[in-house]
């Protein structure tokens, strides 16, 4: 029996309007006909390349960009055009953690205003309260009771980003966005952070979208995976399933890409090199959108998009000719 449903995205749409007024504008598709559904309590990993929309649906899903169709519905509420103050109090159960953590940390507050700030926004309990509310969450990531007093230009890349984490938590959130939290950290960090996280799911009963484009990672801590080519998911299903056997040509590609840490593996390993570029989310092909890069495509794939489609063995996959499983 599968999990309660916690959020779910219905044919979601968002798209940029490029170029000045009065001059030549196109239409940027960032995310183009996106159908997801996050299940209490897991982490579903959303990958692929870079500039495919995967940040663009990550603040859709949180509302931070408005939508322009589609639906996305919290717990079975409708949330796709709420109101700032309908907004308010769902903004506390979902929350984003995000890349740059300094670039989201306001440079001229010590981390006590920082993480006690959205306490007061939405008036959690008394000064002292919040005070020792504070303390909690900066223990509960890792951090001393000292750093508290401290600005964020004083802490390391990783000190940061539990910081970020600390204020995320604060609201006691359901779901957590978090949007390559670990990119710009070095490599050590990188596992701590991961680490810290998935021991928080397991404390706090956390849902994640963890959005990032190092497999590897998301192979450690997601318990389901969904990638995303050029707007759109291609394939979803449980994380060793996709590494393992995955149906769509282009899944297989971006795994054939993770390096191999058995040099004993390395002359089996075949790595899958794409022909072409990424197209333009302002252009996008005809059909099957990975077609141009597609080695297995066909006139059928040039002329018919495919339906992300649920398989006998649980996944879905948006091809006309998956891969023999």
């Amino acid at each position: 029996m599968s999990p309660p449903v916690l959020l779910q995205a219905h044919d979601l749409h968002k798209h940029f309007t490029i170029g000045r007024r009065g001059l030549s504008r196109q239409i940027l598709r960032a995310v183009n006909g996106v159908s997801l559904t996050l299940y209490q309590g897991e982490t579903l990993g959303l990958v692929g390349e870079s500039g495919c929309g995967k940040s663009t649906l990550g603040r859709c899903l949180t509302r931070l960009y408005d939508i322009t169709s589609g639906s996305v519905h919290l717990d079975g509420q409708n949330i796709t055009h709420a109101s700032d103050a309908a907004m308010r109090p769902l903004r506390a159960r979902m929350q984003m953690v995000f890349q740059d953590p300094y670039a989201s940390l306001n440079p001229r507050r010590r981390v006590r205003e920082l993480v006690a700030e959205p306490l007061i926004v939405h008036k959690r309990g008394s000064r002292s309260e919040i005070r020792e509310r504070v303390a909690r969450l900066i223990d509960q990531v890792g951090l001393l009771p000292d750093h508290l007093e401290r600005f964020p230009h004083e802490f390391s890349g990783g000190q940061r980003q539990r910081i970020g984490i600390a204020r995320a938590l604060a609201l006691n959130p359901q779901l957590i966005v978090a949007d390559e939290p670990v990119s710009a950290l070095d490599v050590s960090v990188q596992a701590q952070i991961v680490n810290l996280l998935m021991d928080l799911q397991d404390q706090l009963g956390l849902t994640y979208l963890f959005i990032a484009h190092d497999l590897g990672i998301v192979r450690q801590i997601a318990t389901r995976v969904a990638v995303m080519y050029l707007g759109g998911i291609v394939e979803t299903g449980p994380t060793d399933l996709i590494f393992t056997r995955p149906a769509h040509h282009y899944t297989k590609a971006l795994i054939s890409a993770v390096p191999v840490p058995d040099p004993r593996q390395i002359d089996t390993h075949q790595r899958i090199i794409l022909s072409g570029d990424l197209p333009s989310p302002m252009n996008p092909p005809s059909g099957c959108r990975f077609h141009p890069r597609c080695a297995a495509a066909s006139d059928l794939c040039r002329q018919v998009e495919p339906k992300l489609t649920r398989q006998t063995d649980g996944r879905e996959t948006a091809c006309h000719h998956p891969i023999d499983q």
